[in-house]
C-alpha cells in the first residue's frame, strides 16, 4: 500500500511538472523575441535567437571569507576488495596552439510578457523567500513567506513563477522556492549511531545581500534569491584536502540494474567503504549522465539503467541511499552532472512526452537549435546559447540541491562536442559577434555562472566544481571552456579538477601540465585538485611500472597550490588480475600521506 501511495504521489508530481513544462515551452518560443536581436524561420515555426553582450563583469568588492573545514573521521572501516569490470576510456588528443579569447559577461534584458495558466494547489516555501508584485525579481517586494509556510497557488506563470494568494490579494513567487512538501520533511538526518564531523561553509559563499547585486548575463531573467542564504537547512560536509574518487555511470549501472533497495544499498555501501578505507574522503557520483536522473526528478526522466527503459523508476530513490551511505562513512558527496550531453535517438523514442527534453526533441523549431544532434558522439546536446536551455539546466541543479543533502555539484569536460560551425550557426548568425570561439566561450561561461549562482542561492555551503580537460588549449579552442576566466575570477566555481591524464612521455608530460595549471589558478578562493587516470594503468609500458599513480600523487603533493587528489574511476581502482594490484599498496600510502 505504501509503495502504491508513493507511486501515486510521484505520478501526480510528474503530471504537474509536465503541465508546467508545456506552458513554459510554448510561451518561451512565443515571447523570447522580447529579448532577442534577430530570429530565423524553420518551416511554419519561428524561433528567436538570443544574443550576448560584451560589457565588463566586475568582481565582488568584498573578498569571501576563508573556508572552514572539517577533520576526517578517525575510525577506518574494514577494507572490502570487490571486483568490477574495467572499461577503458578514450584519452585526450593534444591540439595545436590557437589564440585564446577572453570573454566577459554583461547584463541587459528587456521586460517580457507572461501568460498564466489557472491552477489550484497548496505548496510550501522551501526557504524564506520574497513575494513580488509581478513574476519578476526586479518587481516590487510585497513581503515574504517563511520557510515551510503554506501558500495557496492560483496560477502557474510561463516563466516558472507561481501566482499565490497573499495578504488578501495576489503575489508571485519564484517556482524554485515552492515545493509540494515541507522542506523539513525532505531533510533526513544521518543515522544516530554515526558520528559525523562538524561541517563548514564554502569559501565562496555569497550573502543574500551580495547575491542580489550580482549582475546576470544579457537576456537572462533575474534569479529570485531568498532572504536567508541556506534554503535547504543542510550544512554541507567538505574537506580542506579533497581526496576523491569518481563514480561514473559505468560503475553504478550494473549495481542498479533490476536491484531492489536492499541490494542496491549493500552494493553502494561496499563500494563507499572501499573508498573510505583507501583514505579518501569525497566521492563524485554520476546523478545525470545522459539527460536522465538517478533520482526521482520532476524535470528529467529516470535513467534506463534500472529497467532498460527511460522513465521507468524503482520504488526507492538511489540518490537518497547513496547520500545516506556516504555520510554514514564521513564521505563528502558531490553530485556529478553532465549538463549539455543528453541521449541518443533510441532513448529519446522511449522517453515520455511529459519531459521538456522530449518536447524539444519533437519540435522542428527546437530540434536543431536548443537540442542538436552530434553525429560523431551519436548523442543530442543542449546548446548553451539559449536562455531556455540554461534555465532548464539550472532548474535541474536547484532541484538536486534543494531536495537532497549533497555537499557539492560537479561537472566535467563535456561542453561543446564539436568545433563545427553548423552546431549553433543559427544563434551565432544573429549574435552580433564576429568570432565564433569567443562567442561560444561566453555562452559556456554564462552556463557555468548560472549553475554556480543557482547552487549558492539554494545552499551557499554546497560547493560547485568543474573538471576540465588537462590540455588547456583543448579547453580554450575545442570545448570552449574559458578556464582562464573561471580560475581567476569570483562567482564561477569553488574548485577545479583538471584531468591530468598523462604519463611523463609524449607531447604533454604530466609534470609540465601540473605546473601549467598551478600557474593558471590565480583566484585564492578556487581550490585546485588534480585528477589522475586510474583507468590508464596497464595500458602502456609506462603505465605498467606499478608505481606511476603513487609517484604522480606524491609529485602533486609537493606542489604548493594543489589541495587535493581525485581518481578516475572506481571500477578502474578495483579490478582483479590487473596491473592495478601492483599499484595498490603504494597508491594507498601516497593518498594517506597527501596533505
Amino acid at each position: 500500500m505504501l509503495r502504491h501511495n508513493r507511486r501515486c504521489v510521484l505520478d501526480f508530481k510528474r503530471l504537474l511538472a509536465s503541465i508546467t513544462a508545456v506552458v513554459i515551452l510554448l510561451i518561451t518560443l512565443s515571447s523570447c523575441d522580447k529579448r532577442a536581436k534577430g530570429s530565423i524561420s524553420s518551416g511554419a515555426n519561428e524561433i528567436t535567437i538570443e544574443t550576448f553582450g560584451s560589457a565588463k563583469t566586475e568582481e565582488p568588492s568584498i573578498e569571501p571569507e576563508p573556508p572552514s573545514y572539517v577533520t576526517p573521521p578517525q575510525t577506518e572501516p574494514t577494507f572490502q576488495y570487490t571486483i568490477t569490470e574495467s572499461i577503458g576510456e578514450a584519452s585526450e588528443a593534444p591540439t595545436a596552439s590557437e589564440p585564446a579569447f577572453s570573454s566577459d559577461i554583461s547584463a541587459a534584458s528587456d521586460s517580457a510578457s507572461y501568460d498564466i495558466t489557472p491552477h489550484s494547489s497548496v505548496m510550501y516555501a522551501n526557504a524564506d523567500v520574497n513575494v513580488r508584485s509581478e513574476p519578476d525579481a526586479s518587481s516590487r517586494r510585497l513581503g515574504h513567506l517563511d520557510k515551510d509556510e503554506a501558500a495557496n497557488v492560483t496560477g502557474i506563470v510561463s516563466n516558472g513563477w507561481y501566482r499565490i494568494e497573499f495578504e488578501g490579494g495576489i503575489g508571485f513567487v519564484n517556482g524554485r522556492y515552492l515545493s509540494e512538501e515541507k522542506a523539513t520533511a525532505k531533510t533526513s538526518e544521518p543515522p544516530a549511531s554515526e558520528t559525523l564531523p562538524s561541517t563548514g561553509t564554502s569559501s565562496a559563499a555569497l550573502s543574500s545581500s551580495d547575491s542580489e547585486q550580482t549582475e546576470l548575463a544579457p537576456g537572462e531573467d533575474s534569479v529570485e534569491l531568498p532572504e536567508v542564504g541556506n534554503t535547504s537547512g543542510y550544512q554541507a560536509l567538505n574537506y580542506q584536502t579533497q581526496k576523491a574518487v569518481w563514480f561514473a555511470y559505468l560503475d553504478i549501472d550494473g549495481w542498479l540494474l533490476g536491484a531492489d533497495s536492499d541490494e542496491f544499498r549493500e552494493r553502494i555501501k561496499t563500494a563507499f567503504s572501499n573508498v573510505r578505507a583507501m583514505g579518501c574522503n569525497t566521492v563524485y557520483v554520476h546523478v545525470r549522465a545522459f539527460g536522465d536522473a538517478y533520482y526521482h526528478s520532476f524535470i528529467y526522466p529516470f535513467t534506463a539503467a534500472y529497467s532498460g527503459t527511460v522513465g521507468v523508476s524503482p520504488d526507492y530513490d538511489p540518490l537518497e541511499i547513496m547520500i545516506e551511505e556516504a555520510h554514514s562513512l564521513g564521505l563528502s558527496f558531490h553530485a556529478w552532472v553532465n549538463p549539455m550531453r543528453t541521449t541518443d535517438k533510441a532513448r529519446f523514442s522511449q522517453m515520455p512526452d511529459s519531459y521538456i527534453l522530449k518536447q524539444w526533441y519533437n519540435l522542428d523549431s527546437t530540434n536543431g537549435t536548443y537540442l542538436v544532434y552530434d553525429s560523431d558522439s551519436g548523442y543530442y546536446w543542449l546548446s548553451p546559447a539559449y536562455t531556455a536551455v540554461r534555465e532548464l539546466i539550472s532548474s535541474g541543479i536547484a532541484e538536486i540541491v534543494s531536495s537532497y543533502q549533497v555537499d557539492g555539484i560537479h561537472i566535467d569536460d563535456y561542453f561543446y562536442p564539436t568545433t563545427d560551425a553548423s552546431f549553433d550557426s543559427a544563434a551565432f548568425s544573429v549574435s552580433g559577434w564576429s568570432d565564433l570561439s569567443s562567442w561560444r566561450k561566453n555562452a559556456v561561461s554564462q552556463l557555468v555562472k548560472s549553475i554556480y549562482d543557482t547552487v549558492k542561492a539554494v545552499n551557499p555551503t554546497v560547493l560547485f566544481g568543474v573538471s576540465p580537460q588537462g590540455n588547456t588549449e583543448n579547453n580554450r579552442n575545442k570545448l570552449y571552456a574559458d578556464i582562464d576566466l573561471w580560475c581567476s575570477s569570483y562567482g564561477y566555481l569553488d574548485y577545479v579538477v583538471p584531468q591530468l591524464y598523462y604519463g611523463y612521455e609524449g607531447s604533454l608530460p604530466f609534470d609540465a601540465a601540473a605546473q601549467e595549471w598551478q600557474s593558471l589558478v590565480t583566484n585564492p578562493s578556487v581550490s585546485l585538485v588534480c585528477g589522475f587516470a586510474a583507468y590508464k594503468v596497464g595500458s602502456t609500458k609506462e603505465w605498467r611500472s606499478g608505481s606511476i599513480l603513487s609517484s604522480q600523487t606524491a609529485y602533486i603533493d609537493s606542489l604548493s597550490r594543489y589541495s587535493g587528489c581525485a581518481y578516475y574511476r572506481y571500477g578502474s581502482l578495483f579490478p582483479t588480475g590487473s596491473y592495478m594490484e601492483k599499484e595498490f599498496d603504494s597508491l594507498l600510502a601516497a593518498i594517506n600521506s597527501f596533505n
